[in-house]
Formats: structure tokens, sequence, C-alpha cells
């Protein structure tokens, strides 16, 4: 996207609490409430032709998202980490939110960026109900940890009474994501996911949910998003072994859990598998590998619109 259309580049550094934005046009910076009321005023404010470009805070820079939506603001999402590096490229040292939302109005200047669409409404509920699920199994894992460390009778059977009530709220959040997902608007892109083996529903809600850029970009662009892509460390004579970094945590949580299960039920990602550890590559350094790999295949997926295929989509290179 060519960013130089916008008049205006607004930088949002986004914390639980507040908002620090800079204003290139302006120059200009200053400090919101990350409330919805307050938002909604600043919103009101912005000068046309503008693009605001925030971090992914994991969830922090929802409402703001949202406000600029209404408004028919664009907005675009970047990784913390390209923020980072951008910054040490330009010898930007020191840390501190109002330089930081500067950094990131600048970063949006010059890197051509992905506009964040709006979501339907049918998505937002998608995405809700995923996030709740992730919540209720987070509580379920804390109280059987509990319960292991409990040796109170009658504090035993208070959690397990937790247990069974998160137990059977997970199973109806499930049943509402798989009707969701049984939607026209879903089905067919469920369906299709659900074709690569160890995609279940539970994936299939977290990608569409939380990675609507699937099929939209290229596959190296993908990788880092998620954070799987392999970065080069290295310098002068030392070369460093690679590594990922950053990128969507809750889409590597089910891609790992599809790994295993691909790499049991699916001979193409057993035998990728299988020679990542004859090359003496560690098992988690060849599981994040079959990772990247299911998920360039998924990518590749979504951008044709087919389901999954031997061996035409699974045997590119990893």
């Amino acid at each position: 996207m060519n960013n130089s259309s916008y008049e205006n580049v607004i930088g949002v550094d986004v914390s639980k609490d507040k908002l620090d934005v800079y204003q290139s046009g302006s120059q200009k910076h200053q400090v919101v409430e990350n409330t919805e009321q307050e938002i909604q005023l600043w919103v009101g404010q912005i000068p046309p032709r503008s693009l605001v470009v925030t971090e992914a805070t994991g969830g922090y820079e929802s409402q703001l998202v949202e406000a600029l939506h209404e408004a028919h603001i664009d907005v675009a999402i970047v990784n913390p980490l390209q923020i980072r590096n951008f910054a040490r490229g330009c010898g930007l040292l020191e840390k501190t939110d109002k330089i930081d939302a500067s950094i990131i109005a600048r970063f949006g200047q010059v890197v051509p960026v992905q506009l964040k669409q709006p979501p339907s409404e049918n998505q937002k509920h998608l995405l809700m109900l995923n996030r709740r699920r992730s919540q209720i199994l987070e509580h379920l894992g804390a109280e059987r940890n509990r319960l292991k460390q409990t040796q109170d009778p009658e504090v035993q059977q208070l959690i397990g009474q937790a247990i069974e009530f998160y137990t059977a709220q997970l199973k109806e959040v499930d049943q509402r994501i798989k009707k969701l997902l049984h939607s026209p608007e879903f089905q067919q892109q469920a369906e299709r996911l659900q074709s690569a083996t160890g995609i279940g529903p539970a994936t299939t809600a977290t990608l569409i949910a939380e990675l609507p850029e699937l099929g939209q970009i290229n596959r190296r662009q993908i990788a880092k998003l998620v954070g799987v892509a392999p970065l080069a460390r290295d310098g002068g004579t030392v070369q460093r072994r690679r590594s990922t970094s950053a990128g969507r945590a809750n889409i590597r949580k089910v891609l790992y859990t599809a790994a295993i299960v691909a790499v049991r039920h699916n001979e193409t990602m057993k035998a990728f598998y299988q020679r990542l550890l004859a090359k003496g590559k560690p098992k988690k350094v060849a599981l994040v590998a079959v990772m990247r790999k299911l998920l360039l295949i998924l990518n590749a997926m979504e951008k044709n619109k087919q389901n999954y295929r031997e061996p035409s989509l699974a045997l590119d290179n990893p």
C-alpha cells in the first residue's frame, strides 16, 4: 500500500490505560485515556486523509480499532518487532511512550502497511466466542492444577464444582462456534481449512477470527506475521542459529496442536518431520518447521480457494 496518499500519519503507542498519540502533520504528542468515551472524542478530531498506525498489543488496541472503523478512518496494525527493528535502524535507542508513538508514525510514513479491514458482525461474534474459549481453557488449567495441590476434601469439592462449570461452558461455547462456522459466511472457508489434517473446529475458528490476513498476503509475510519465520541474526563472521520471534501467540498455540496431529496422521508432514530429525534438528525446532509448513499450505489453500491436496500443495520447500 502506498502511504504517500495520506496527508497525516498518526502513530499510536497503546497500553492498558492510555494511548500515546503522535501526529506527523502537526508533530504534536498527546495522551488519550484508553476508554471508549475518550477514544470516541479523540477519533472525532482526526483530520481527513489520515492513516492511523498502531502495534498489536494482544487486545488493548481493540477499542481504538473499532472506533476508527466506525469513523471510516484507515488503520494498520503492525508487528511490534518491526517497529523495534525500524527504530534501531534509525538509530533511535531511547524508549518512552512518547518516543514510541513518534517512531510508529515515522514507520507508517515510510514502510508500506496492510490496512486492517473492518470485521462483519459474525466475525466479531466469532472472535469474542473464540477468546472466551481461550479464557475458559485457562481457568480449567488453573483449577485442575489447584485440585492436584489441595488436600482438603471440602476445598477439593469446591474446585471440582468449578471444573464442572467451566467444562459445561466450554461445551456450550464449542457448540456455538460450530454453529457459527456452519453459517453461510464461514461454511466454505471452514470446510476448506478442515480438509487439512490436524485442523479441527477450534483451530478453524481461531484462524478465521484471529488471522483474517490468511490467503491475502504472501508466504513470507504470513510466516512473519504469525511468528514462525526463521529470522537471521548473523553478524560479521558469526552465524547464529535461526530463530522465530514475536507474532501472534494465539495462532502459534493452535498451530502447535495441529502440527502434532499432522505429524502423526499426515504422511507428507510425518516424512518432513522425520527428515528434519534425521538431520539432527531438535524435536521442538522440527515441530516449529512443521507449523510453518502447515501455515504456508493453509495460506495457499485460502489464496487459491481450494481444499488440501497431496502432494501439489504439501511439497513446497520449508
